[in-house]
Formats: C-alpha cells, sequence, structure tokens
C-alpha cells in the first residue's frame, strides 16, 4: 500500500467511523461501540505502519476548488514531530475505545458518545497534517466544537451544560486571536503553506503574530489566563476527559507552538515560557487543595501542560508531550476504573466516589487499577526510572544551556525556578492523592470487597503503564542517546547538569516527606493535611490562595458578562442603523426619489399631442435662452 493511500485511510477512517455509527444511533446494544472500537485498532494498525514507512518528510497536496484561473489545494505535511504525536492520539483512542466498552455500558445514548469521540480524533488528526493555514483553522475548530459536544456529553445535568458553555466561550477568544495571527503570520511570509514558510527576518509584523498566536493557544491549552475551563471539563465522561488530556485539546496549543518554533522569534518563544511557568506554578498549588480526584487531575494538566509551553516549542516541549500523553491518559482512566468499581460496591451511590476522602485501602481491593496508578503517579512526579524522569530532567538542561548564551537570561532563570518550585508541589499533591486512595483503611462506611478489574480496563491500564516506564526509551537509565524511539520522533536531547539533578532528588525527598509526614491527617476540607505545618501561616496561604482563584473566575465571569451585554448594545445599534438609515434612508429613500423623478418624467409620455408640442415648445425655448446668453 502507497503512502498517499496509507495517507487518505488515516485522514479519513475516523469520519467514515463516525457516519456509519450514525446507522447504529438508536441502537442500545454494544454494536456501535464494538464497531467503533474494532476501526480505532485499525486505525492504530495504518498509523503504525504508515510511521514504518515514511523515512522521510510527506508533502501531499490534492485539488479543492478554483476561483476564475486561481486554483486551492488542500496542502498536508507529515514530519517526524506531527508522526510521533500521530501514533499517541491513536494508541490514546485505542485505550479509550477499549476502556469505553465497559465504562459506558449501562448508557442508553452511548452510540452518540462514540461518535464524538470519532469526531475528535479526526479533527485531531486533521489539525497534525494540515498544511495550509486556513485548513489547520478548520481543523482548529473542529478540536474546539467536538470537545463541546463530549463535555455536555450527559446533557441532562445543568453543570454540563454549563461547563461545555464555559469552555466554548473562553476558546472562542483564543481562536480569535489565533486566526488574526495566522493571518498577519501569512501576510509576513507571503504564503499560506507552513511548510513552505522560510525565515529572513520577524520584523514587527513577525513579533505581533507570534504574539497573538501564543494569545490563541492559551484557550486551547488551558494556559493563563484562559484555564478555568479545563477542571469545570471533568464534567464530561471520565475516558473522554483521558483523550482531552493525553493527545487531543489541550496538546494542540503546544503543538501549534512547536509548529510555529523556528519561525517566531526568541522572545515569542519565551513568551510561551512565562504564560507556561505562571500555569505551571498556580495549577500546581490549586491541586494542593482539591479533594475531587478529577479535579486534581485536570489542575495537574494545566501544569503539565504549562510546562510544556516552559520548554519554548523546543524538542523539550514534544519529549515532554509524548511521554506526559501516556502516563496522563493512563491517570485518568485508572480514575475512571476506581470511579467505577466505587459506584459497583455503593450501588445507591451513598457516597461521592470522586472524593478521596471517601476512599482508602485500595491497593489491596483492586491490585492491577492500584499499581497502574502508581506507575503513572511516578511519571507525573518525575521519578527515577519512569518516562515522565527524562522528559523533565531533558527540559530543565535545555532552560538553562538557553539561559547561558542569551540576552533574556534573566527570563530563564525564572523558567528554571519555576520548574523547581513545580516539582515540589507536584511531588507533594500526586504522592498525597496516591496515599489517601490506596494507603490505609477504608474511610467511608461501606466496605469495599476485592473486585477483578475488567479487562476492559485491564489492556489499556497495563499497555499504557509499560509506555509510562523508562525503560521503554532506553535500558539505559542515564542517557537516552541510543533509544529507538528518540530517534524515530527526531527529538534532540540535552543533558541537564549534575546540581540540577542534586536538586531534583531533594525536591523528591521534600515533597514525598511532606506528604507522607501528614497522611494520617485526612482532609475534611482541602487544606488539613498539613494543617499541623503552621496553621495559621498555612491557613491564610489556603484564603490567599482560594481569594485568588475565586476572583480569577470572578473577573472573567464578570469580563464575559460586560461583553455579552456589550454585543446585546452592539445589535440594537445595528438593528437601528438598518431601519433608519439603510432601510430608512438608503433603501426607501432611494425608491422616493426614484418615484418622484419617474412621476416628473412620466409626464413626457402622456399620450396627448398637445403635452408633446409643450414640452417640445419649453425645451427649445430654453435651448435658445442659453444660447442667447
Amino acid at each position: 500500500m502507497s503512502l498517499t493511500s496509507l495517507f487518505l485511510g488515516i485522514l479519513l477512517l475516523p469520519w467514515i467511523s463516525g457516519i456509519l455509527l450514525l446507522l447504529l444511533l438508536n441502537k442500545k446494544n454494544n454494536v456501535g461501540a464494538w464497531f467503533s472500537t474494532i476501526l480505532s485498532t485499525v486505525l492504530l494498525v495504518l498509523l503504525a505502519q504508515f510511521s514504518w514507512l515514511q523515512e522521510k518528510d510527506l508533502s501531499l497536496s490534492f485539488p479543492w476548488f478554483s476561483i476564475g484561473k486561481q486554483l486551492f489545494d488542500l496542502n498536508f505535511y507529515i514530519d517526524s514531530t506531527s508522526r510521533a504525536i500521530l501514533l499517541l492520539v491513536g494508541l490514546a483512542n485505542f485505550c479509550v475505545q477499549v476502556f469505553s466498552i465497559k465504562y459506558m455500558e449501562k448508557e442508553s445514548n452511548k452510540t452518540r458518545y462514540f461518535i464524538w469521540v470519532n469526531l475528535f480524533v479526526g479533527s485531531m488528526i486533521g489539525l497534525l497534517v494540515a498544511d495550509q493555514i486556513w485548513i489547520f483553522y478548520g481543523f482548529w475548530e473542529l478540536v474546539g466544537a467536538s470537545s463541546y459536544f463530549i463535555i455536555s456529553f450527559w446533557h441532562h445535568k445543568k453543570s454540563a451544560i454549563k461547563a461545555a458553555k464555559k469552555a466554548f466561550l473562553l476558546n472562542r477568544i483564543g481562536d480569535l486571536a489565533l486566526l488574526i495571527g495566522l493571518f498577519l503570520l501569512s501576510k509576513h511570509f507571503g504564503v499560506n503553506q507552513f511548510s513552505q514558510m522560510q525565515v529572513s527576518t520577524f520584523g514587527l509584523l513577525g513579533g505581533i503574530s507570534g504574539f497573538l498566536l501564543v494569545l490563541g493557544a492559551t484557550g486551547k491549552s488551558a494556559q493563563f489566563p484562559l484555564m478555568s475551563w479545563l477542571p469545570d471539563a471533568m464534567e464530561g465522561p471520565t475516558p473522554a476527559s483521558a483523550l482531552i488530556h493525553a493527545a487531543t485539546m489541550v496538546t494542540a496549543g503546544v503543538f501549534l507552538a512547536i509548529k510555529v518554533f523556528p519561525l517566531t522569534s526568541e522572545l515569542t518563544h519565551l513568551t510561551y515560557g512565562i504564560f507556561g511557568g505562571i500555569s505551571f506554578l498556580s495549577a500546581s498549588i490549586f491541586a494542593l487543595f482539591q479533594s475531587d480526584i478529577k479535579k486534581t487531575l485536570a489542575y495537574s494538566t494545566i501544569s503539565q501542560i504549562g510546562l510544556m509551553w516552559m520548554g519554548l516549542g523546543s524538542d523539550a516541549s514534544l519529549f515532554h508531550l509524548l511521554t506526559h500523553g501516556f502516563f496522563k491518559a493512563g491517570l485518568f482512566l485508572s480514575a475512571g476504573a476506581i470511579i467505577f468499581y466505587v459506584h459497583e460496591q455503593d450501588k445507591k451511590h451513598e457516597i461521592d466516589a470522586q472524593d478521596i476522602n471517601n476512599l482508602g485501602g485500595l491497593l489491596r481491593k483492586i491490585p492491577v487499577i492500584s499499581i497502574s496508578y502508581i506507575i503513572f503517579s511516578l511519571g507525573l512526579i518525575g521519578l527515577p526510572l519512569s518516562s515522565g524522569f527524562y522528559s523533565k530532567e531533558n527540559l530543565a538542561g535545555y532552560l538553562i544551556e538557553q539561559s547561558q548564551n542569551s540576552s533574556y537570561a534573566n527570563l530563564y532563570y525564572f523558567l528554571v525556578i519555576s520548574l523547581g518550585i513545580g516539582v515540589i508541589l507536584s511531588t507533594i499533591y500526586t504522592s498525597r492523592q496516591v496515599l489517601l486512595i490506596f494507603g490505609g483503611q477504608q474511610r467511608s462506611n461501606l466496605e469495599f470487597t476485592k473486585s477483578n478489574s475488567p479487562i476492559y480496563f485491564q489492556i489499556p491500564l497495563i499497555l499504557l503503564a509499560i509506555l509510562s516506564c523508562g525503560f521503554l526509551f532506553s535500558f539505559n537509565p542515564i542517557h537516552l542517546s541510543t533509544s529507538k524511539l528518540i530517534q524515530f520522533s527526531g527529538i534532540e536531547l540535552v543533558e541537564s547538569p549534575t546540581y540540577w539533578l542534586v536538586f531534583s532528588v531533594f525536591a523528591w525527598a521534600i515533597g514525598l516527606l511532606l506528604a507522607f509526614k501528614f497522611r494520617a491527617k485526612i482532609p475534611a476540607k482541602n487544606y488539613q493535611f498539613i494543617e499541623l505545618f503552621w496553621p495559621k501561616l498555612f491557613k491564610t496561604g489556603v484564603r490567599f490562595a482560594s481569594f485568588l482563584q475565586s476572583k480569577f473566575e470572578r473577573t472573567l465571569d464578570y469580563f464575559f458578562d460586560n461583553l455579552a451585554k456589550l454585543q446585546v448594545i452592539f445589535a440594537h445599534l445595528i438593528s437601528w442603523l438598518d431601519r433608519w438609515v439603510v432601510d430608512g434612508i438608503l433603501v426607501k429613500g432611494s425608491s422616493k426619489i426614484s418615484y418622484i423623478w419617474g412621476s416628473v418624467l412620466s409626464k413626457w409620455q402622456s399620450g396627448k399631442v398637445q403635452s408633446y408640442w409643450a414640452w417640445l415648445s419649453i425645451t427649445f425655448g430654453l435651448f435658445l435662452l442659453y444660447f442667447l446668453l
């Protein structure tokens, strides 16, 4: 099979799957789920075969439409970056769909769920391979629309509808900035294809377009200041959350940064980094004060995406995007398996299955899920022998190296310090969550029994757990230069200095010690797990953090409320102009003038001979008077 045929199969298969699922929309059995999962397996096989055969960058063009003599083509471009992320998307899609067969088993609308998942995956694949900027923007919007459908899947819940609307509106701000940024980027380089843009000088227009692209990416990647929609998006089904957080929605902004990295200046890269640093730290702080297992993971996603942004769009960003995709998909699927298990034990739903205060002692009850979750958590913390260790250390090495040869050294130092603080914070909230869910005794009023996880849960969790281990990249725990996966992805590695590795060890030790020391202090509220540590000072810090979070969200709500009111006022103004100026003066006025002139000129055609002679005499008299004067 040729590369072109494989590419078309990869591009179209999710859409074909979604269309065919429409025929099964009213079926209440598992036919639609199995059909979609089988096609997701075929898609993964096609992606693997395509990656195996593609030895160099591939550019494809297909005729689209023409206006006069100008032809418009569908342009696609697949390089090592998009090829690696395509495999991540295919793998995450496969794991999510296998997991969803059991998780969504009792849902009457599960076929509609699988339609949205296929739409989501198809949109992301199109985004990854689009070369023409307007096709890229079209798929960008489709990714946003898909997220809206998935977040609002349980549309009978007001909270789900509200969360979907919030995500949609916040993304509209970013999307508008992106649209203008892409237009200016096209004007700056004089072409509409990313692959044909050749940097000679950045200039003012290039700088403005780069900044707008940063703003555009903040919406999709849920970065400061447009990050508050992602925790609310947990209203959607948990397996779909794994897809959003690991391989599609939030990674789209990171992919944009990677794609335009060679086309934008160092100042634009650092703008990405600063936004990412703020998001990395603030989301880590917010994650400390969450008792909801899914919201903790949501804030950790914002934090980890911020870490990718701190890589400035370089190969360091790509490396962490790939490793994060494995362990974050695993964390969300494991969380979904835990919630499913608790619901199975608690038929009456007397307890909140997502509140970690109601859990505990699950390591002995669901060992496969528990061990998988712990492996994924090690990747999130970045401990040695996990995949997250290599990508985080590589990112730190990249920032430290760049700071040595840049006039913006202070900004790089800010990012390095932020990274160090974030490592401690992520270690604390992740370790705390693991200890409260799996350690100790079960803390609710129910007695949980030991259960073998469904095979639909075990297959994706075990696969992702293997991919989250460091030995997959290299059997050498120190150097990755011989790693086949790194060579396949085309990633250039940077070794971190020894002092950073020493600091990392202390950071992990401090984080683990704090989490372990206060593990018995079960939080009735979200801050009491270290209440004994300077109680008054810490409570003040908690109140201040909560105040900042609420003010941030209220400020956004106030902005959008007034933006809506401004749109209403503008609409009334347009309506008034349309009624009195356009319809009143221009349309009715011109018709009135035409009517008057028609009435006057109609006198010339009265059909009476004496009238014709009279008008002829008057006209002749006027001409005679003109020539005499």
